[in-house]
């Protein structure tokens, strides 16, 4: 396991990670929607599995995001960016990012059962939804709003934890072996320390995604999906720094 130490940097980070996301993405598109084009079709094909098929794209999501941050750190060295990534995970730290997706996948449905203890709303089924929103009259999504809205507000309030710990933590367990209890710890007081950024790009990124669920066929999320988990490794590679660096850094202080 390395040894890391967070840095703090000022709430104007949050829009250099989207820019240098994007800075980045450019350099390659083609390779990385074509890579996004075919994680689609694999996370297509699991979720026809009946019953089981959408947890199990939950159970196996971190691997997916340390395939992005595996192919971005290779666009960062001037590496090609191709599918081979996506299985990043499997050949290191598959044991941890497998506990971080039993975590997340466990902590999603005990939050989404209180909600509907609580409220009556079936908040999952509207994000499955939201997804496809065209399947829907105009008059129907209003209504299908309307009455989870209460639940969607709780929604947001009890899975901002867990979305903080699950964040980064997929980077932690691939690149410096971060076993998952460590890891989600880390990613949820990363987040946490760092909230001025960390909410000004998800504000952002909000903004962006609901433009990419707009474009028809979903050709937007082909250009979001990789811009998201690409500017989260410029998150990620700002705020987790070697302790090596940070010391010898100090030391060069006058």
């Amino acid at each position: 396991m390395n040894a890391l130490t967070l840095s703090r940097p000022k709430a104007a980070a949050g829009v250099f990670w989207v820019k240098e996301g994007w800075r980045i993405f450019r350099l390659a598109p083609v390779p990385w929607m074509g890579m996004t084009a075919f994680a689609f079709m694999v996370i297509l094909a699991v979720s026809l599995i009946p019953w089981i098929g959408q947890y199990i794209i939950e159970l196996l999501s971190p691997f997916l995001v340390a395939g992005y941050f595996s192919a971005s750190r290779a666009a960062v060295a001037g590496e090609p960016v191709t599918f081979l990534h996506l299985g990043a995970g499997v050949h290191r730290g598959r044991i941890a990012l497998l506990r971080i997706g039993m975590f997340y996948l466990a902590g999603s449905l005990i939050i989404f059962g209180l909600i509907h203890l609580f409220t009556g709303s079936d908040v999952r089924a509207l994000m499955q939804q939201a997804q496809d929103p065209g399947s829907l009259s105009p008059e129907a999504f209003n209504r299908l709003i309307g009455s989870v809205l209460p639940g969607m507000l709780l929604a947001m309030v009890m899975l901002t934890p867990l979305l903080m710990a699950t964040w980064f933590s997929p980077g932690l367990a691939l690149f410096e072996d971060f076993p998952a209890g460590q890891a989600l710890w880390w990613s949820l007081w990363a987040c946490w320390v760092n909230w001025r950024p960390v909410l000004y790009y998800s504000l952002i990124l909000g903004l962006l995604g609901a433009v990419a669920l707009a474009i028809p066929f979903g050709l937007g999320l082909l250009v979001f999906l990789p811009l998201a988990l690409i500017s989260t490794h410029v998150a990620y590679r700002m705020i987790f720094i070697p302790a090596q660096t940070s010391q010898m850094e100090s030391a060069e202080l006058p």
